[in-house]
């Protein structure tokens, strides 16, 4: 008699219901091991693990992949959303914008905040946008023969970046603004190919898992400390940080603009940073080709914030001169 034919779903149900390969073996009148086969190709396709009744797992190699897989899955992320908030009492919150990861080029910006976020702890790191660049999807058209990468090769050097980052985090919470052009990855497949909605592998989210998204990030708001973090700046021009810490009402920390710069703003309810944090990439580095070798007043580093008792002290740049990164008057 043929093995009989089940979903994923029913499998799950009745792996659920037995908590073992024999159970369910016994049941379907299929082998002990054609039910494990099947379990490791489930585990694997939906990054979970199906545990026996006693909560053990069994399985060598295969079971501490899918330990791990569980371990992400119970951690993933897959929404972007509106608002999120982080409440810091004590701690540093390093900021980096504007990465746009180019395979084949590691900057020294990027080797700095691996460096720093190691030693300084952070409770969360927060990309504040543009990690991706999107070249081939971009707004800007190809400059006569110009070379640019795939965007295949760009997801992967996001992704061994951005795992950087991560290994370099530890249990730091991880946050993500949406920057414009991360949206274009979305934007370009929803427009082109609106039926793969929902598909592995077309959202930003498939690659970065672990990076909570949204629009912006509230930092002890409606306290004294309150600081929001936000890609794209509240008012733009020369004085963009300035304004926008004026305009918002709070601490401000923006990108998009690629300065790197404090500045502080006091008024009748206090002291007050507007903060522009500049860009992890080179300024002269191929992603800004479009810029035709004008001058530009760009700068590579990233931002780190430390609050105390809930508020926010001066916030910090490390920032990179001539090709060598510098925080706290020492070389990275």
């Amino acid at each position: 008699m043929p093995a009989p034919v089940i979903t994923t779903e029913e499998f799950v149900r009745l792996w659920n219901l037995h908590g073992s390969a024999e159970g369910m073996a016994k049941e379907l009148q299929i082998s002990v091991t054609g039910i494990h086969s099947r379990r490791r190709r489930i585990e694997t396709k939906l990054g979970i693990s199906l545990r026996t009744a006693s909560g053990k797992r069994t399985g060598g190699k295969h079971t501490e992949i899918a330990d791990r897989r569980q371990a992400l899955a119970e951690t993933r992320h897959t929404h972007l959303e509106h608002e999120m908030q982080l409440d810091v009492a004590d701690g540093v919150v390093v900021v980096f914008s504007d990465a746009h990861y180019w395979p084949g080029i590691v900057t020294t910006a990027h080797q700095a905040l691996v460096t720093l976020i190691k030693r300084l702890k952070p409770v969360a790191v927060v990309a504040n946008g543009d990690v991706l660049d999107g070249a081939t999807i971009s707004r800007h058209p190809r400059a006569g023969w110009e070379q640019r990468p795939s965007m295949a090769q760009e997801i992967e050097t996001l992704c061994l970046r951005m795992r950087e980052i991560e290994k370099a985090a530890g249990k730091s919470d991880l946050y993500r603004t949406l920057g414009n052009h991360d949206s274009r990855f979305e934007n370009y497949i929803a427009a082109n190919a609106p039926a793969l909605e929902g598909v592995h592998g077309t959202s930003l989210f498939d690659f970065l898992p672990r990076w909570r998204a949204g629009y912006v990030l509230h930092v002890n708001p409606d306290t004294d400390g309150w600081t929001v973090i936000r890609h794209v700046h509240v008012t733009g021009g020369i004085h963009s940080a300035y304004n926008s810490t004026v305009r918002a009402g709070t601490h401000y920390v923006h990108g998009h603009l690629h300065k790197l710069q404090v500045v502080p703003f006091g008024d009748y309810r206090g002291r007050r940073y507007g903060v522009d944090t500049g860009t992890l990439a080179e300024p002269t580095g191929p992603q800004f080709a479009y810029v035709q070798g004008g001058p530009l007043n760009w700068c590579s580093g990233f931002a780190v914030l430390t609050f105390r008792n809930g508020r926010l002290l001066m916030p910090e740049l490390c920032e990179v001169i001539d090709g060598q990164a510098w925080f706290r008057g020492e070389k990275v």
